[in-house]
């Protein structure tokens, strides 16, 4: 958790789970993995943590709203969104449609390691710009490249809830972590 370096049991049994999904002897096929759990589960401590795991090998960790909001203000095509009404956001958002939606998946893309672990943390904004995160990486998670999602949410049965959002899912493992 926050300020300790020891991970707690949930954590550790998540990390257990990730391993035999994601580790650096998991490849080839598509290799796609969601960790989810409620807010100050302690996903992010987790996500960081994995990057000096031995079991992952190479490994990179990506704040992606932090990146999306970066790049959204510095691109002139989408500044105007930081103007937009809150109450209109989604119709707002509409107009741009799959330009940005092709836009933000390329942008990640770009975070990609080729050979190696990607972990994408704070997917939350990803939601508000009208996508799926796996649906839109699913086919980037291919051979030795193995991607991680890392998400606020909870599992209901075999859906995972993020939000108000349901994931659309294809045969990619979830983990939960419990808080």
């Amino acid at each position: 958790m926050p300020g300790s370096d020891k991970a707690t049991p949930a954590q550790e049994k998540a990390l257990k789970e990730l391993s035999g999904l994601i580790g650096m002897r998991n490849t080839g096929g598509r290799t796609l993995c969601c960790l989810v759990g409620p807010q100050g589960s302690g996903k992010t401590w987790l996500a960081r943590h994995m990057k000096n795991h031995p079991e992952f090998g190479e490994t990179k960790y990506v704040a992606v709203n932090q990146l999306l909001l970066d790049i959204l203000e510095k691109d002139p095509l989408f500044k105007e969104i930081f103007e937009f009404n809150a109450v209109s956001l989604g119709t707002d958002l509409k107009r741009y449609g799959t330009r940005l939606r092709r836009a933000v998946h390329d942008w990640v893309a770009e975070q990609f390691l080729p050979d190696g672990l990607t972990i994408l943390d704070h997917l939350e904004l990803v939601f508000a710009l009208g996508i799926d995160p796996t649906t839109t990486w699913y086919n980037d998670a291919v051979g030795n490249r193995r991607i991680l999602l890392v998400l606020t949410g909870r599992m209901a049965g075999q859906l995972c809830r993020c939000g108000q959002h349901t994931l659309t899912r294809g045969d990619q493992p979830i983990v939960e972590l419990e808080a």
